[in-house]
């Protein structure tokens, strides 16, 4: 996830969510009911946590919000990613607490994504900010 991949994904949910204003889908209907969870996989939160400082480090988790704009930011071979636009998720991001701030840590670079377990990784299976964690709804099962 790119620096402005993030900021796209926050600012729709700034626009709707965060602001109890319902989303719709892909087919324009009001959404009822917004996401339940989001899950991320171990090793996922574990390679975010490796690039931080030991003592310092952490993980900042941003609410964000898939639509039209922004939707293609997932994985291509993700199932339905459509079934995604006006929910509510989660970006995270490997961060470092300094004395004036929490700094996140990006990536150099977002080229390789591993679509089998849904998390978009570099070269060097490394990427902060992390999208694409398993929504429920849409996909409540594994």
């Amino acid at each position: 996830m790119t620096r402005e991949e993030l900021e796209a994904f926050r600012n729709a949910y700034q626009k709707a969510a965060k602001k109890s204003i319902k989303a719709k889908n892909k087919n324009g209907k009001v959404i009822n009911e917004q996401s339940d969870w989001v899950w991320f996989d171990r090793n996922t939160i574990q390679k975010l946590l490796d690039m931080t400082d030991s003592e310092k480090g952490g993980i900042k988790i941003y609410f964000g919000q898939y639509d039209e704009n922004n939707v293609n930011m997932l994985p291509e071979d993700m199932r339905k990613k459509h079934d995604y636009v006006g929910r509510v998720s989660l970006a995270l991001a490997a961060c470092n607490k300094t004395e004036t701030e929490f700094e996140d840590i990006y990536s150099a670079s977002n080229e390789i994504q591993n679509t089998a377990n849904l998390m978009l990784l570099r070269s060097n299976d490394r990427d902060s900010p992390v999208n694409a964690g398993t929504v429920c709804p849409p996909i409540c099962n594994p």
